[in-house]
């Protein structure tokens, strides 16, 4: 009963990943086969599992889902705030001063991003940098590149830092590297792979006629407001320090800015069509989230089964400890297979598995795999997933087409450089 269960269960992912896929041709919402696929897969779960046991499963998968998509609804209340006052409309006027070239904006923001999610997160950097897009690309297809390059490098970016990407968080708290560590050995293989595919991205970018664009102010730069929203997101990384999830830090910074917006409306110091944060809230996309809360239960589902720890264990072997290379193939292979299944649970089975004995260094590679591999396909990493629900021209077919070539070249150039600095220790 139970392979029949894991097979049907292998059937409706697939199915409703190619569904997906195909979201254009069906003319119907990814947002709903999401959503359908991940609570379908509970229901055949459900069928024959113990009650208590499935009580448990369920009430843990709802916490990590509560705490990602508060965190994304924070997240995005922070960014349509800041765009709201012209934060990024500023941005705009500022780059636009410099007269630089195409190609060298793209890298610059680029470059950005990569930084930035290393320091925030992928999630929240992807989501600022697409904003920050919107107002500097003019052609539709100029923005879909950036967009995927922004995924790219934001979850390049995150797999260098003990506090840019969930995977790290996990190895970084199990101690299986120090912050030092995945900072200094991650740093260069993380830049391979996100240089190669940005260096083979860049030559897609069109030029644009940028000359004479104007930013119309309807709003006054509200600096006040506008440094609680950056703020607000170094919140998300200190509330760590405290043992507490990022999104308390979110929530803080949110509500401190709700309050802050508030009070100057009744003082009259600020306009009143600036509106309440209540109504800025209206304007996120809630498709993005049901999306979120679609692929997240389905991932669940694939976890409670077993079926996650099945892959670790199919990749890794039975005897990884006494063969490096073993190792080595695992965590490239699992860094592929997170472009598809969520590296979270991945990463949480071979924490598991292999025992303290193996050196830092592997579990950097893990970081660099699992953190980077996800890019590969749009629906591998949060940033992906986050970006093809703000993005509608980002289609899973679209980024398949433009994105997954240069980022398995990145992936693949980026072990190799891994490969290259330990090699010597391996053998």
């Amino acid at each position: 009963m139970h392979q029949i269960e894991s097979i049907i269960l292998i059937i409706i992912f697939l199915g409703g990943l190619l569904a997906i896929t195909f979201e254009s041709k069906l003319e119907v919402n990814k947002s709903w086969i999401a959503l359908f696929m991940g609570t379908i897969m509970w229901v055949v779960v459900a069928i024959g599992d113990d009650e208590k046991i499935l009580e448990t499963a369920i009430i843990h998968e709802s916490a990590e889902i509560f705490e990602l998509i508060i965190f994304l609804m924070g997240a995005m209340t922070i960014v349509e705030m800041m765009g709201h006052f012209r934060f990024f409309t500023w941005i705009e006027s500022k780059l636009l001063t410099l007269h630089i070239s195409d190609k060298q904006l793209f890298w610059i923001l680029g470059l950005t991003a990569f930084f930035s999610s290393a320091v925030l997160d992928n999630l929240t950097t992807t989501l600022v940098m697409i904003q920050i897009g919107r107002h500097l690309y003019i052609k539709k297809q100029n923005f879909t590149i950036y967009v995927i390059n922004i995924v790219i490098a934001a979850n390049a970016g995150g797999a260098m830092s003990p506090v840019g990407d969930v995977t790290t968080i996990m190895l970084w708290l199990a101690g299986k590297f120090t912050a030092w560590q995945v900072v200094f050995y991650g740093f260069i293989p993380s830049v391979v792979a996100w240089v190669v595919p940005q260096a083979m991205l860049t030559r897609q970018i069109d030029s644009e006629d940028r000359e004479g664009r104007e930013s119309t102010e309807v709003l006054p730069l509200q600096w006040g407001i506008i440094f609680i929203g950056l703020f607000t997101f170094g919140f998300a990384v200190l509330v760590n320090l405290f043992h507490l999830p990022p999104f308390i830090g979110i929530m803080l910074g949110m509500a401190a800015a709700a309050i802050v917006i508030d009070y100057r409306l009744k003082k009259g110091t600020l306009k009143k069509k600036a509106g309440h944060i209540v109504n800025i809230i209206k304007t996120i996309d809630m498709a993005t989230l049901n999306f979120f809360i679609g692929i997240l239960l389905a991932v669940g589902a694939l976890g409670h089964h077993g079926i996650l720890a099945q892959v670790a264990d199919l990749i890794f072997g039975s005897d990884p400890v006494n063969n490096p290379n073993m190792i080595i193939m695992g965590n490239v292979s699992l860094g592929v297979i997170s472009s598809i299944l969520d590296n979270v649970p991945l990463t949480a089975a071979v924490i598991k598995m292999l025992p303290d004995t193996v050196g830092f260094d592997y579990w950097v590679l893990l970081a660099i795999t699992a953190g980077t591999g996800g890019s590969i396909l749009s629906i591998g990493s949060a940033a992906g997933v986050a970006a093809m629900g703000q993005v509608r021209e980002l289609t899973f077919v679209e980024y398949l087409k433009k994105g997954t070539f240069p980022a398995i070249v990145g992936y693949v150039m980026a072990v190799a450089t891994w490969y290259a600095m330990f090699c010597c220790y391996i053998y």
